[in-house]
């Protein structure tokens, strides 16, 4: 701490340590290993920078996707409802006075988009010789066409008629394609002349949807609730509610407020639905960018040796500076000020051309990704924060790096220094 407070009061250790790094054009090794230091500083920035800006793209794009097919806010009955019947209530169930009150209020008004009912139930898919357990969603005609925006293929007119969509990883896995026939399976009996058998019926795959979440297009397939109603025979029944925000960012929030209105229900905004998901792609970042530092990391090594063998090197000038009056920790702030300077130009090379390449990337689109990935191009964000946190992570260890030299510097006897000094 008193390095850096002499080198914050003593504004000439900086000089010094300036004229010192340019001074060292008789000693190529030398200002080779301080090039090499820059270099491995700015490739660690560098890469640290694009893959945050690049994962963080994949995030924001993964949400776009998913909010534009999922709910925001869902809203589903328990036990302590009036009515619950195996996971079913009346539709009706939400007409409660405050409920009514609250949506017709200022506070609410501009903020919730849709709220609709969803009738929904497991149920067993099967084509040709392949068995899949889904949910099937029976929803409002406005999901359905919101719905419509998501579709890879689908047949014509399929969104108003009594169609069945299906995900794209669960298309792939039965091997359908739109305009095939698929048998939907009740796991509730239906008696018959032989006895209970399970509810079969089929339907038509009326398109395939794409997502962004692989969990998501491989077990939910969805339909309208007046053909889910005549699948299940339940009639004026809903299994839960979903509102659709104008923010999705507002969700928590609104979720939150809910909950104080309707305290018998369970209400899950879309960071809890998918809670593991994202915390998967937090913990991922994090392990990249611990990754990525180590890169910092080890050019840092350079500096350490850089400046150790700048202090043999200055040895006769470190012994007259001390002879004049200069005090031990103005001489650390010297060797200091020198690895900030070669850390200084590292990080904001590295910035820059981070920068520059998550520029070209956005604009120019020139690297394809494969099939498998929702997006064929590599989405990119700039979020300050991530400059920010890039830049403090790799000057604190270019300061960890400079500690050591600076210190022996400071240690350095004045006598040894003029007898042996060059």
């Amino acid at each position: 701490m008193s390095t850096l407070r002499h080198l914050w009061l003593d504004p000439w250790t900086i000089w010094i340590g300036f004229r010192y790094l340019r001074s060292k054009k008789n000693s190529k090794f030398l200002s080779f290993i301080t090039l090499l230091s820059i270099f491995g500083i700015g490739l660690g920035v560098c890469a640290m920078m694009i893959v945050l800006s690049v994962m963080d793209g994949f995030e924001a794009e993964l949400k776009k996707r998913m909010m534009s097919s999922q709910a925001h806010i869902i809203i589903q009955p328990t036990a302590q409802v009036n009515g619950f019947d195996q996971g079913y209530v009346a539709d009706d169930a939400l007409r409660l006075p405050e409920w009514i009150e609250y949506l017709n209020s200022k506070k609410a008004k501009g903020r919730i988009l849709e709220l609709s009912s969803v009738l929904a139930a497991d149920v067993i898919l099967k084509s040709g010789k392949k068995v899949m357990g889904v949910s099937l969603k029976g929803v409002s005609q406005e999901h359905l066409n919101r719905l419509k925006e998501n579709l890879m293929e689908s047949v014509p007119g399929s969104v108003q008629s009594s169609s069945i969509f299906l995900g794209h990883e669960l298309g792939f896995e039965l091997g359908v394609i739109p305009g095939d026939e698929v048998t939907l399976i009740s796991p509730l009996e239906t008696e018959g002349p032989m006895g209970n058998i399970p509810r079969m019926k089929q339907y038509r795959l009326g398109g395939v949807y794409r997502a962004g979440d692989p969990e998501q297009e491989i077990h939910t397939a969805y339909t309208s609730k007046r053909t889910t109603e005549a699948f299940l025979r339940r009639a004026d029944v809903v299994s839960q509610w979903e509102i659709i925000l104008e923010k999705f960012e507002d969700a928590p929030q609104m979720a939150a407020e809910i909950r104080k209105i309707l305290p018998h229900f369970r209400i899950r905004d879309w960071m809890e639905v998918n809670s593991s998901l994202f915390a998967s792609l937090r913990l991922e970042r994090l392990a990249m960018s611990v990754i990525l530092a180590f890169i910092v990391v080890v050019a840092s090594f350079n500096i350490v040796t850089t400046l150790t063998l700048m202090v043999l090197e200055k040895r006769k000038e470190i012994s007259i500076l001390k002879a004049m009056g200069a005090r031990d920790g103005q001489v650390a702030a010297i060797f200091l000020a020198e690895g900030i300077l070669i850390g200084a130009l590292g990080v904001g090379g590295g910035l820059s051309f981070g920068f520059l390449i998550c520029v070209l990337l956005r604009r120019y689109e020139f690297i394809s990704l494969p099939d498998i990935y929702y997006d064929r191009t590599l989405p990119v964000t700039f979020d300050g924060r991530y400059y920010l946190g890039v830049a403090l992570c790799a000057i604190i260890i270019v300061l960890a790096a400079c500690l050591y030299p600076s210190k022996r510097a400071a240690q350095l006897n004045p006598l040894d220094g003029i007898r042996f000094g060059s």
